[in-house]
């Protein structure tokens, strides 16, 4: 049986939120970045499309994302707001232009759950 205790130090689901929020934000954010350092070996066609205003915009809301996942491993509640504010309106402006798959949907669990375990640790700080 799991004991809580009043301390955030020894409560093990709370430990156990943080690190699962922890270890999602640092495999999404390792997929992101691979994904995109790994498109730039390739050869491009001369052909490509050059890119518009709006690709600017996407990527700069998904570096914003990453950076916010980053940020929570060190503050849960600024990197969790960070992340959890720029996939949502990534979301929303796809949502606008067409229909989106629904991994981005699964994207907002890590920001979740940096708010959750940050919300958590300060209340129960504010408890003792």
């Amino acid at each position: 049986m799991v004991e809580i205790t009043n301390k955030p130090s020894e409560n093990i689901p709370l430990k156990f939120l943080r690190w699962t929020a922890r270890i999602t934000a640092i495999l999404i954010a390792a997929f992101c970045l691979l994904m995109f350092f790994g498109e730039g070996i390739q050869d491009h066609s001369p052909n490509a499309i050059p890119l518009v205003t709006r690709d600017y915009i996407i990527l700069s809301l998904w570096a914003l994302f990453i950076i916010g996942l980053i940020i929570g491993l060190w503050w849960e509640g600024l990197g969790g707001l960070i992340s959890l504010v720029f996939m949502v309106t990534h979301i929303v402006i796809l949502q606008i232009e067409k229909g989106i798959p629904v991994i981005f949907y699964f994207l907002l669990v890590p920001g979740i759950l940096y708010l959750l375990s940050w919300f958590y640790h300060r209340r129960l700080k504010w408890e003792i």
